[in-house]
């Protein structure tokens, strides 16, 4: 089993995919950030606050379901599915392909949110006192951080809580790859999920903790708790996640026996 998930991380942190994921999600956050005003103005918090802004933001969600959501349909497509089941059963194959799907959606996630604030940090203004205080207000569970100029520690928890959202749509996209084997449906389907929950939620009047926002963007179940709130996050991304995972198990079975 740790074999074939080492292979199959392997396969996906050297596909161009990957890299061009990280980039883009820089660059969607570089734009949400420009809809506030010139980088040059705003301090390396702001920038990183603005960058998932619901300008663009949806695009990341397409960008984080590229490492690893349209796999299967790859590996359908040119039967090399065949080829591995051969060595290998079809559970330790779909599990672990869901499970680098999750952490690829992660790791992009992170590494294109931190790609952005270290590459515009040089060029942002200055970090001032009348700031910190007044986003204090906004994230109380980063007084600590701020106040002992942790910035850059609280940036990598919040991108790290940021990315479990795009995990959830990567593992249904490829949940869903295994009924439409359709490379460009797959990546429209995070789109499509995120709406649909959106509207459910407004429909139902969803409660504080259920709202994506809420939950990964701005420490709303939590206020404030900052580690409270990480948990939260990681607990609403892992419970579906592995509940998509079981379903594709189920229907990569149920393709390989039916041809």
């Amino acid at each position: 089993m740790f074999k074939m998930f080492r292979t199959d991380f392997y396969r996906m942190v050297t596909s161009w995919k990957f890299y061009v994921s990280i980039i883009g999600i820089a660059v969607v956050c570089l734009l949400n950030s420009l809809n506030f005003g010139s980088i040059f103005k705003q301090n390396m918090i702001e920038i990183f606050t603005a960058g998932d802004a619901p300008f663009f933001a949806i695009a990341i969600l397409i960008l984080e379901t590229l490492p690893y959501g349209t796999e299967f349909c790859c590996d359908w497509e040119n039967r090399y599915i065949r080829a591995v089941i051969m060595r290998t059963s079809s559970v330790k194959y779909a599990v672990s392909k869901a499970v680098t799907c999750f952490l690829g959606a992660i790791l992009v996630g992170i590494i294109g949110r931190l790609l952005l604030v270290v590459c515009l940090a040089p060029f942002a203004a200055p970090i001032t006192g009348v700031y910190i205080k007044s986003t204090i207000q906004s994230f109380p569970g980063a007084e600590w951080f701020f106040n002992n100029n942790h910035y850059f520690t609280w940036i990598i928890i919040e991108s790290f809580e940021r990315s479990l959202q795009g995990s959830i749509f990567a593992v249904f996209s490829l949940y869903l790859s295994t009924k439409i084997t359709d490379i460009f449906v797959t990546l429209t389907m995070p789109i499509v999920a995120y709406y649909i929950y959106l509207n459910i939620a407004n429909i139902f009047n969803f409660p504080n903790f259920l709202w994506l926002s809420a939950i990964f963007e701005n420490d709303g179940v939590f206020h404030n708790n900052l580690m409270h709130s990480t948990l939260y996050a990681i607990l609403f991304a892992v419970i579906p996640s592995i509940v998509f995972m079981y379903l594709f198990v189920k229907n990569v079975k149920r393709r390989l026996e039916n041809g």
